[in-house]
């Protein structure tokens, strides 16, 4: 309910600034969108996914394409898009499910290498590396939702009501088994639970989240190639999830604001971003495992024990 009220409070933003703040944080909201479904799927559920930058680019392309090719409304092709892509994500995780560990990770990466390299090879519907142009706006009442003030209030629609269907899935029974599989499969099943049968819903739902947010986004540019849904996104978002903390929701939305603003200075480093992304991930991972906020916290909790215990020592 906090995360609820504090994003809340982002309505007033695009009164008070109209610029590049207000582009930022649609940005912002868009990534949170495939990060809060990583972290059902990675962080609640113990999946490890190295693949969801492809359900994010599916969403945009193939709601891009039915509205480019087929002239069909932005809103039914995002609506298209989203079921298309829960019928791929089911029967995609009906079959990497029967894999653990590294081998998932495996397996998701090679279906996010395929996707990427598909984006690029199919040119005739996505355009190759030229990229798609000419996707309409979405439209509300006969006006199109295209300048960054008005289309800032979707965004935070879509944000809500994500982070809102998260946190009654985490807060529920079910969030309980989740929980359960990431610690022990076995010990969940043996309660009787359908544990391939739980992983692939939260698989679905968190390819879902990312297509409407890869759907919005088509919508928004007006221009898609396939850059920003290679593989590096799947990176940024495990990145995402560890700075946040795996398991905490407010963590995710954090951490999608702090990776998001230091990449554009990361931006010079051309590819070699990836690095620093890495050793965020392997400091974060190994010193902070409850997530960046969670461990300066703890640090500054600490700090301020061993100084109190300073000054109340007796002198000598």
């Amino acid at each position: 309910m906090k995360v609820l009220i504090a994003l809340a409070g982002l309505l007033v933003l695009p009164f008070l600034e109209s610029g590049y703040l207000t582009n930022l944080f649609i940005v912002i909201m868009l990534h949170a969108l495939p990060a809060v479904g990583v972290s059902l799927l990675m962080g609640y559920t113990g999946q490890i996914s190295l693949g969801h930058a492809a359900f994010y680019g599916l969403g945009a392309y193939v709601s891009a394409a039915f509205s480019v090719y087929m002239g069909i409304s932005p809103w039914i092709s995002i609506i298209l898009a989203v079921i298309i892509i829960g019928v791929i994500s089911s029967y995609l995780g009906w079959v990497i499910f029967r894999l653990r560990g590294h081998y998932l990770a495996v397996a998701t990466l090679g279906f996010g290498v395929i996707v990427s390299i598909a984006f690029v090879e199919l040119r005739d519907w996505t355009g190759g590396p030229n990229g798609l142009p000419g996707i309409p706006p979405l439209t509300a009442f006969g006006y199109d939702i295209a300048s960054d003030q008005s289309f800032y209030f979707v965004a935070w629609a879509a944000l809500m009501l994500t982070v809102w269907v998260a946190q009654n899935l985490v807060n529920a029974p079910v969030g309980l088994v989740m929980r359960g599989i990431a610690e022990s499969e076995r010990a969940v099943a043996s309660l009787g639970n359908d544990v391939n049968g739980l992983k692939r819903k939260i698989l679905v739902l968190s390819a879902v989240f990312a297509a409407v947010s890869g759907g919005l986004y088509a919508h928004y540019i007006g221009y898609i190639s396939p850059q920003p849904f290679s593989i590096d996104f799947s990176i940024k978002l495990v990145v995402i999830i560890a700075i946040g903390g795996f398991r905490s929701i407010a963590g995710v939305l954090f951490a999608t604001l702090f990776v998001t603003v230091i990449t554009e200075p990361l931006q010079e480093l051309g590819y070699y971003d990836v690095v620093v992304y890495g050793l965020f991930l392997v400091i974060i991972i190994a010193y902070m495992p409850q997530g960046l906020l969670q461990g300066l916290y703890g640090y500054g909790h600490r700090m301020f024990l061993s100084v109190r215990r300073r000054q109340g020592s007796p002198s000598t």
